[in-house]
């Protein structure tokens, strides 16, 4: 297990206040970024463990959720905040956590996610509650948006309402000469999902989807 440092995002005189908002967009809070690595180290230990972080947190002032939020969302953790325990958006959002399912939460833990996809389909990255797992592959984008440079992810924590934005690049060079040949030709993608289930068992699932070429007004394109 890697050692982290301890850190504050606060003095602990308490003649100096917590850093607000105003102080993050001005660059002016200097205990921030120590404190954002410091929780960095602690996702990545969190998701090679398969440990999701929730937050549940109420106070009149800041509690340092901006140094957690990469802990957080890594991990595809929940926020719920507010001014105190008895608040009603405290109390509805933590009672609807606990409704969500008929049997537990409904969550299933330790995900990895791998796309495959065709030769002339790159994938840029992925946006969501995932961490990349640093599998190099070619069918990666030089281009990266979101968590790229890998064809793998880990989900630490999913269930039927996780969503995740896959972008991609279209890499294969298109002609005059080469457009009607290439319409009509099949492209695909497929979607690979390990996880353990809610109820114990270890599932494995695949979607493929497959799609035909189209010709554009100057390229081509899947329809």
């Amino acid at each position: 297990m890697t050692v982290v440092q301890n850190f504050q995002i606060v003095s602990k005189s308490l003649t100096e206040p917590i850093r607000s908002h105003k102080d993050l967009d001005k660059d002016s809070a200097p205990l921030f970024d120590k404190a954002v690595k410091f929780y960095d180290q602690i996702a990545k230990q969190l998701v090679h463990q398969g440990h999701v972080l929730d937050l549940f947190a109420c106070a009149v002032d800041q509690v340092g959720v901006a140094e957690m939020k990469v802990a957080i969302e890594k991990t595809g953790g929940i926020v719920v905040l507010a001014e105190s325990f008895g608040h009603s958006v405290f109390k509805d959002s933590l009672l609807r956590i606990f409704q969500s399912a008929d049997n537990g939460l409904g969550l299933s833990f330790n995900g990895i996610l791998e796309i495959n996809c065709s030769k002339d389909v790159k994938i840029q990255g992925i946006i969501g509650p995932c961490s990349s797992l640093e599998k190099k592959s070619p069918l990666s984008a030089d281009t990266v948006i979101g968590q790229g440079n890998t064809s793998a992810w880990k989900m630490c924590g999913l269930d039927k309402k996780t969503s995740l934005c896959f972008v991609y690049d279209i890499s294969r060079k298109v002609g005059p000469d080469t457009v009607a040949q290439q319409t009509g030709e099949q492209l695909y993608l497929q979607f690979v999902t390990y996880y353990q289930h809610h109820e114990g068992q270890m599932r494995l699932r695949t979607t493929t989807i497959s799609r035909q070429w189209a010709s554009g007004a100057a390229t081509v394109q899947r329809s």
